[in-house]
């Protein structure tokens, strides 16, 4: 306790000399203060126990990947280049895990790419099974879901479905940028570029992936290329033992970052406020 009352006085006495020299753009509310001395001490006690790092694997390898990170709730991405360059549309597979909202593509047999995913939110759950790309379009807006706005273009239904919403005279129906589509049903379920959150299910139905993932994908794939979406990791998983092995450091990794972004949401909204910025922008 001695050692994080010196750490947290040490770190407001900075930061208030910052502050007072003009190098800290914003002030820190006592609150504010009281906060970061707490989240302070968890990260003390956080790191007192820290559990063994898995050792034995080379860093560049798949499974340095998947036992470090806080794997699989990340938004890295695994990349094997000398795979990536190999693929073909004979040779590789597109897998979805939902269970770990995770995108792997194999190229005969083993990972070469596993990158994040949002895939649709309960009661909007993308389904599981084995599709072919039925069409690809670089550039595609949603006709279902999006915003509407009135006749002076402000927004007035801000989350919209267009079976449920109408567009109000002098209105406009904006449909949610898809870009980067690769259609997998009749029914609107596809794999496209798309906000995504780590380990979060988003959206309503479709595989949202981030656009330095989409953009390479959507070239390499051709009509007819199949992907298969499975709840639980995909048969040919090659490291379960690899993630069991990981599994303790992977959480403690996941629970540092949560302290680290509480950290940074205090400093954000001290900033906005003397910025001048709405509480609300600083708490979105």
């Amino acid at each position: 306790m001695m050692k994080s009352n010196m750490m947290r006085t040490a770190f407001l006495a900075t930061a208030a000399m910052l502050f007072a020299c003009n190098q800290l753009p914003y002030e820190l509310t006592p609150q504010e203060e009281a906060q970061l001395a707490k989240l302070e001490d968890k990260m003390d006690a956080l790191k007192d126990r820290q559990p063994a790092e898995p050792q034995g694997y080379e860093r560049e390898s798949y499974e340095y990947f998947v036992t470090h990170h806080g794997y699989p709730t990340c938004m890295l991405m695994y990349r094997n280049d000398k795979l990536m360059d190999s693929a073909t549309h004979t040779n590789s597979k597109i897998y979805i895990c939902l269970s770990q909202q995770r995108g792997r593509l194999y190229v005969d047999g083993t990972i070469a790419a596993d990158w994040p995913v949002s895939t649709g939110v309960p009661g909007r759950a993308t389904a599981t099974g084995t599709f072919s790309i039925l069409e690809k379009k670089k550039h595609h807006k949603s006709g279902r879901f999006g915003v509407i706005t009135n006749s002076a273009g402000k927004v007035v239904v801000g989350s919209a479905d267009s079976r449920r919403h109408s567009v109000p005279r002098g209105g406009r129906w904006v449909g949610s940028a898809m870009n980067n589509w690769m259609r997998l049903t009749d029914y609107g379920m596809g794999m496209h570029t798309g906000h995504v959150v780590e380990g979060k299910r988003l959206s309503h139905g479709c595989i949202r992936m981030p656009d330095n993932v989409a953009s390479p994908i959507f070239e390499f794939v051709k009509v007819g290329y199949k992907v298969t979406v499975t709840e639980g990791l995909e048969d040919c998983y090659p490291c379960r033992s690899v993630l069991d092995s990981g599994r303790e450091y992977n959480a403690w990794v996941r629970e540092k970052k949560v302290i680290e972004n509480e950290m940074k949401d205090v400093h954000k909204t001290a900033k906005d406020r003397a910025e001048g910025k709405p509480l609300a922008d600083a708490a979105e």
